[in-house]
């Protein structure tokens, strides 16, 4: 019977769940907190969020435009 491969995480020595890891790691990676996360990252410091737009998670992306939108728009006049 071959021997079952061990989780490729460092000084883990479990049985390999999915991608190499062993439950526990590999539930780590799922949510981008292993080295390498399976997806691209939010440029925002501290954000591991998967990217959306622009480089942006939808968190970061709808608070910047939300800021520029605003900038954008016409005051509205007042009423007389």
């Amino acid at each position: 019977m071959p021997e079952s491969e061990t989780c490729k995480a460092e000084k883990c020595d479990k049985e390999v769940h999915a991608k190499g890891y062993c439950e526990r790691h590999y539930r780590k990676w799922r949510k981008g907190k292993m080295g390498k996360p399976r997806y691209r990252t939010c440029v925002e410091e501290g954000c591991r969020k998967a990217r959306v737009r622009r480089s942006l998670c939808l968190e970061h992306f709808n608070k910047r435009h939300a800021k520029t939108a605003e900038e954008a728009a016409p005051a509205t006049p007042a009423e007389s």
